[in-house]
């Protein structure tokens, strides 16, 4: 997976892709996608990329989708572009997190209502996020990482998820 391929040549790779706020408003737009393919170190990715599996699990006919990893794509940049317009005193960011969080709700959110399963998933979801907003990310996560955890990253992948789900049939 590219994940661990871009974790072994860290850190480097993490250099050169990462979201870096100046880097992008000089011209290097590719960081809107590439920061979610880097991470902080090991466990970071390690994390992540479990939780990739959990939605493929989860959601294998999602997964099977070729117009999937377009909105895939979509996610990526809408957290970017989210960090870059509503968060700009964050200079840096790394992590798949905020995109794993799109594919949730993307993947739940259609069913939701008549799957009590996806029903509860989603409820899990909004409540995860509803926890990081208000109380903050635990101290003990953000040392497991081995950095900060940057919710709002996490609302927008959310969102990027629900916006896929519910909006036009063109975005489906």
């Amino acid at each position: 997976m590219m994940l661990l391929v871009l974790q072994l040549l860290a850190p480097e790779s993490t250099m050169s892709l990462r979201y870096d706020r100046a880097a992008i408003l000089d011209g290097e737009a590719w960081r809107l996608l590439t920061g979610q393919l880097v991470h902080l170190g090991w466990t970071h990715c390690l994390l992540n990329v479990g939780g990739w599996i959990v939605g493929a699990l989860l959601f294998p006919k999602l997964f099977a989708r070729r117009r999937f990893w377009l909105e895939v794509g979509a996610m990526a940049i809408g957290v970017g572009l989210g960090l870059l317009l509503l968060d700009p005193k964050l200079a840096h960011y790394v992590g798949l997190s905020g995109v794993i969080y799109g594919v949730l709700v993307r993947g739940s959110l259609p069913s939701a209502g008549r799957d009590w399963r996806m029903t509860t998933l989603l409820l899990l979801i909004v409540g995860r996020l509803a926890s990081q907003v208000w109380v903050g990310p635990g101290a003990s996560e953000e040392e497991m990482i081995g950095g900060a955890i940057i919710v709002s990253a996490h609302v927008y992948g959310a969102m990027m998820g629900a916006l896929l789900s519910l909006g036009p049939r063109v975005l489906r």
